[in-house]
Formats: structure tokens, C-alpha cells, sequence
């Protein structure tokens, strides 16, 4: 006969109920969201972090993107974090710097600094099942050495504006002129007196020309499609456009009355996510959107020719395309220095730009105003469970990401700012918050349920993007446009917005839902974190009716 397996005694833990274990999470990226986690991690317990930041310092697209005219096109108080309102900003819409050194002063403030390892390039990150942990490599960037770690959670805040790209011409890099990229500008650069060329025609573009314009000798804008351009958002808060300052009186009021600026920061969001409703197809806000952004458009371009004025104004709906304000864009395509293009760039030599056409555009230098790879597809591999490459499925399938925060066969693993955040829904900041305390929620399951793993599963993702795609065919930004939303298509899956108002985002994750993802645990009993009965109330003596309330 054979001998019968005893049952191995289940043992308690010593432990009171949600006692936290101490985790790692490592979180890519140091521009605003990673600034953010660093202050979102000051109130967690027994966590340690370490950010990876591929560049010198903090700030992501705000230190790389300092070409002329840079700024923020949406009022800066808008710009700030929910919990940081900032009395001091100079101007309505401010510039790249400015808002670089508040951002560079929060990280100071929140020990970023302490915690990063800046000029470390994340090369690929492994998930391991049996440990529960990400293996996670990094490039140093000035020695050239391979740094590897390993971490509980990943959190990428590398966003979607951080691999920027050469436009697909060819002979590009055969130009013996000077070329730059908006992402990667120099600040010595002086163009007056010189020829310059200018491709591109988006948001970068819109804010270089009527900087470069009155300084240059002449500039070809090559625009290849319309774009809409806006009035200023919420620019009924600013007297003088884009060039409006507030006084010393004004910063006076807001830093001695921090409700006053509290009100004053609500009234631009109020104004801001107020405009969703324009971006659903056929309704009344969008005919009346469209009607005062195209009129706008034709005054301010009263002096073109005709026929060219009718080619960038765009015929699709307003939202297509990110809609941008251009405040002294179309003014300066009307000037005598000025030569706007609409012919397909058929290829660049050495002296210039040669056109569909075969007109040659000699220049002395190429602005390349043409933004970032904006697939979403890492740029560096990750792993997930069952050896699934997020990289691969992303670039044959296009990004697909359950609320914006998460992907089936990567656990642990969470993104801010992933495919289908709320870019041009409304505020930003209050959708980084959320995401990061989606993650974060989910990181303290795992830190104080005895949590192993835990993943969003495949059905719901799947489910998730069917409906998304369906609210997409409601909205314009499924219009008939080339969009980045849609991948540089007309037609593609839309990864750019999200399917809804901002205030509809931030419900859909304030609350997540369990039944969504797949839990593993670290004991064969899922409740062993509940201890041997006494929580930390009772640990540490303190009130323990402090439930009685009347």
C-alpha cells in the first residue's frame, strides 16, 4: 500500500490585516507624469522607487521642444497639476521655459532628483513568473554600460510625445544646409537674413512660422494638408491673445487669496472641458464650432489669393485633426517674405526641397516641424506573460490598452498617458491623477493583499475597444482626415483622444473594476493577509471606537 500524503498544516502569517510589505516600482520617464508619481509616492508606506529618465533632466517634451514660438497652447493654470496651482506664471499661455522651471521646481520639491537616474534609456523589460517581478535593463547613456534591475510594479509615464521622427523623405540627410527638428532645436541657431524652409503644418509649425517670419530672408511653408485653426481656448480670459501677462497686482491676488486662484483655475477648465460636446458629428455646437472657427479663418486670410486660402481651409469636421490656436500663424503665410506650398515634397538634395512638381525650393535651412512617432508602440522590448512582445502585437495590431492604464499578458505593468487618453478631450493633468492613482491602486493590492500578479484580462481589453471604436464613429475624430489619432491615417483605429468628455474619463477609472482583471497570489490561501485577527488600530493602541460619529 502506498503511503498517504499528510496535508501540510496551514499556517497564519504574523501580521495584522493589510500590513504592507515593502515593494519596488520603477517608473519610466521624468517629464510631468513621472513628477507627478514622485509626488503621489510621498504618501505611500514602504514603497521604494527609482525613475529612469533618458534624458539630463526632468520635464520630457518641455526640455527637448525649445524651438522659437514654444509654448503652451492651453492657459497655463490649466497646465498645472490639480494640487499645484501656481500664482506666479507670467502669462496666460506660457512659454517653453517657464513652464519647464515650474515643472524642474516640482521635481526638486517632490525629491525627484533623488530618485532618478537620469541619461538611462530603458532597452527592455522581461517579466518573470515565478519571482512575480519585472527585469528591467537600461542603457547609461554617457558610459555606454547596461544597468539591470528588477521591480514589483512598472509604471511607464513616458507618454506619447517622447520618440521624435525625421520626416520619411528621401535623400532628408543628403541637405549640406542646416537641418533641425522642432524636438531637438538649437538655441544658437540665428536664421536672420537666411532662407528657410519650414515642413509641416501641425502644432509646432503653427507656433515656428510667425516667430521666424518677420527675422528671415524668405520662408516656404509646406503645408500638406489644412489644418482648423482656432480661436485661443478659453481666450475670453485673455485680453491680449496670446501675448496677455498678468500683473504684479494680479499674482499679488492669487498668492494671498489661494481660494480666489482656486476659482480663477476652475473657471478656465470650466471653459476648456466645456467644449467636448463640439466634437460629436452633426450636432448643433459642431456646426456652431465650425462656422465661427472657418470665418475666423477667412478674415484673418483676406489677403491670399483666393484659391489658396480655399486649399487650407480643411473640409472636415472641426476635431479631426487636433484643433489648434495659431495666433499670428495665418498672418505670416500672408506676408511678402512668405511662400506657402501645398505640392507633395517629392525628395530633399543637398541645395533644397524638390516638390511632385519638379520645382526646386533652394534654402539654407530645413525646419522639420513634423512631431513624434505617436503608435504608442514601446520603444523598447516588453515582455510579458507567455513570452507575448507588447512591442510586435502593438505594431501589427496598433495600440490596444484597456482604459488607457493597462494591457492584457503584461502584469503589474501600467501606463499614464497610454492609447486613448484624454489629450484633446479636456484638462490633462486631472487624467495623469488618475491614471496614476489607477496604477497605484493596484499596487497596493499587491503590497498589502498578498498579491502576486495581477492583469487585465484579454475579453475584457477586447471589449472595452469595441465599444471605444463605436463612440469613435460618433465623434469627429473619426472624421475623413489624416490624423496622428489615427496613426498618420484616414482611416485607422483611432489611440489618439478619449471616447468621451474628460469628466467621463475620470469616472470610468476612479473606481476600478476587479471583475476586469486576473489575480495570482503569492500563498495558496488568498486570505492569508488578513494576519493572525488584529488590525493596526489595535497594533498601535490607538481609538478603537472612532467609528460612533452621532
Amino acid at each position: 500500500m502506498g503511503s498517504i500524503a499528510v496535508p501540510e498544516k496551514y499556517v497564519v502569517k504574523d501580521q495584522y490585516i493589510h500590513q504592507p510589505k515593502r515593494i519596488k516600482i520603477i517608473v519610466i520617464g521624468a517629464g510631468i507624469s513621472g513628477i507627478a508619481f514622485a509626488y503621489k509616492a510621498k504618501f505611500l508606506e514602504n514603497v521604494e522607487y527609482e525613475i529612469y529618465e533618458k534624458n539630463a533632466d526632468v520635464g520630457g517634451t518641455w526640455l527637448e521642444s525649445r524651438y522659437p514660438g514654444c509654448s503652451c497652447d492651453i492657459p497655463a493654470h490649466s497646465y498645472s497639476y490639480p494640487w499645484a496651482g501656481n500664482p506666479n506664471w507670467s502669462k496666460v499661455y506660457a512659454g517653453a521655459e517657464e513652464l519647464w522651471n515650474f515643472y524642474r521646481d516640482r521635481a526638486e520639491e517632490y525629491g525627484v532628483y533623488e530618485r532618478a537616474r537620469f541619461n538611462h534609456e530603458i532597452v527592455g523589460a522581461t517579466w518573470n513568473e515565478s519571482s512575480g517581478k519585472w527585469t528591467v535593463k537600461a542603457k547609461d547613456l554617457k558610459t555606454g554600460q547596461m544597468v539591470v534591475d528588477s521591480a514589483d510594479v512598472v509604471i511607464n509615464c513616458a507618454g506619447v510625445l517622447n520618440k521624435w521622427k525625421w520626416p520619411d523623405i528621401p535623400g532628408l540627410h543628403s541637405f549640406e544646409g542646416t537641418l533641425v527638428h522642432t524636438a531637438r532645436y538649437p538655441q544658437d541657431l540665428d536664421l536672420t537674413g537666411k532662407n528657410v524652409a519650414v515642413i509641416g503644418a501641425g502644432s509646432s509649425a503653427i507656433q515656428v512660422v510667425p516667430s521666424i517670419q518677420p527675422v528671415v530672408k524668405s520662408l516656404i511653408s509646406f503645408n500638406r494638408s489644412p489644418t482648423w485653426i482656432a480661436p485661443q481656448f478659453a481666450g475670453h480670459l485673455a485680453t491680449d491673445g496670446r501675448h496677455t501677462t498678468y500683473s504684479e497686482e494680479q499674482k499679488e491676488k492669487f498668492r494671498n487669496n489661494p481660494e480666489l486662484l482656486v476659482e480663477y483655475r476652475q473657471e478656465i477648465d470650466q471653459a476648456i472641458n466645456g467644449r467636448f460636446p463640439n466634437f460629436y458629428k452633426g450636432s448643433e455646437a459642431q456646426k456652431m464650432s465650425r462656422e465661427i472657427v472657418e470665418k475666423g479663418m477667412r478674415e484673418r486670410l483676406s489677403k491670399m489669393d483666393p484659391e489658396l486660402r480655399e486649399k487650407l481651409i480643411p473640409d472636415f469636421d472641426v476635431g479631426c485633426r487636433r484643433v489648434t490656436p495659431g495666433d499670428g500663424y495665418l498672418e505670416a503665410l500672408q506676408e511678402d517674405n512668405v511662400e506657402v506650398v501645398r505640392t507633395r515634397i517629392q525628395e530633399i538634395n543637398q541645395e533644397g526641397v524638390i516638390t511632385a512638381d519638379g520645382k526646386v525650393y533652394p534654402v539654407d535651412v530645413i525646419i522639420a516641424a513634423t512631431g513624434y512617432d505617436t503608435s504608442y508602440v514601446p520603444s523598447f522590448s516588453l515582455v510579458g506573460r507567455n513570452g507575448v512582445d507588447l512591442g510586435k502585437r502593438w505594431a501589427k495590431t496598433g495600440a490596444e490598452a484597456y482604459l488607457t492604464c493597462a494591457v492584457p499578458d503584461m502584469p503589474n505593468y501600467f501606463m499614464v498617458v497610454g492609447p486613448n487618453t484624454p489629450i484633446s478631450n479636456g484638462s490633462l493633468m486631472p487624467a495623469i491623477e488618475n491614471q496614476l492613482e489607477f496604477a497605484l491602486s493596484f499596487a497596493k493590492k499587491i503590497q498589502t493583499e498578498g498579491v502576486k500578479s495581477v492583469v487585465v484580462s484579454q475579453q475584457a481589453c477586447t471589449e472595452f475597444n469595441d465599444h471605444k471604436d463605436a463612440v469613435m464613429e460618433l465623434l469627429t475624430f473619426s472624421g475623413n482626415c489624416n490624423s496622428w489619432y489615427k496613426g498618420g491615417t484616414s482611416t485607422g483605429r483611432i489611440v489618439g483622444p478619449w471616447a468621451g468628455s474628460l469628466n467621463h474619463f475620470l469616472e470610468s477609472i476612479r473606481e476600478p473594476r476587479l471583475q476586469d482583471f486576473e489575480f495570482t497570489y503569492e500563498n495558496a490561501n488568498r486570505f492569508a493577509y488578513l494576519g493572525k485577527g488584529l488590525s493596526l488600530r489595535d497594533v498601535k493602541k490607538e481609538s478603537l471606537a472612532w467609528y460612533i460619529r452621532g
